[in-house]
C-alpha cells in the first residue's frame, strides 16, 4: 500500500520558475523557490563519460514550510530533471537515496512520469538496492543530438 506522501506525489502537479546556472561542462544547477524555501537541484557528471548524478538541497526556509511545501519541492525537482534531460540529452542519469521514504517518492515520481521519460528516449531501471542505498537510473535508448 502506498504511503500518503506517495499518493500525493502521484496526483499533485505544479510548475515552478527554474533559474539555471552552468557551473562547468560537467555540472549544472537549477534553482527555484517555493514560498520561503530555496531549492537547488544539482546535476553532476563525476567522471568522464560517467552518469549524471541528481541531488537536491533545500537551502533556506522556515521548518514548518518544509513539510507543507514538500510536494511542490519534489515537483520542482522533477521539473528540473525533465528540462535537463530534454536539453542536455545525457546517456545516463542516476538518483541515489539512503533514505527509504525519499526512495519511495523518487519511485513514485518516476513511475508517474514514465510516459514522458519514454517519450524523451529514456527507460527507467531500478530500483536497485545495495543496503543502505536505493538507486534509480534513466538510460537513454536513442542517440543524443546534443553536442557538448
Amino acid at each position: 500500500m502506498a504511503s500518503f506522501a506517495e499518493y500525493i506525489a502521484e496526483n499533485f502537479h505544479s510548475e515552478v520558475e527554474l533559474i539555471w546556472k552552468l557551473i562547468g561542462p560537467t555540472h549544472a544547477v537549477a534553482a527555484f523557490e517555493v514560498r520561503t524555501l530555496r531549492v537547488e537541484v544539482s546535476f553532476e557528471q563525476r567522471e568522464p563519460n560517467g552518469p549524471w548524478h541528481v541531488a537536491f538541497n533545500v537551502q533556506k526556509g522556515e521548518p514548518a514550510e518544509r513539510t507543507v511545501s514538500a510536494f511542490r519541492v519534489f515537483n520542482g525537482v522533477f521539473q528540473a530533471v525533465r528540462e535537463f534531460v530534454e536539453t542536455r540529452e545525457p546517456e545516463v542519469v542516476v538518483f541515489i537515496s539512503k533514505d527509504e521514504d525519499l526512495a519511495g517518492i523518487y519511485e513514485t515520481y518516476l513511475r508517474r512520469e514514465k510516459k514522458a521519460i519514454e517519450g524523451l528516449g529514456y527507460v527507467m531501471e531500478g530500483p536497485d538496492r545495495v543496503d543502505p542505498y536505493t538507486q534509480f537510473t534513466l538510460r537513454r535508448q536513442r542517440p543524443s543530438g546534443w553536442r557538448g
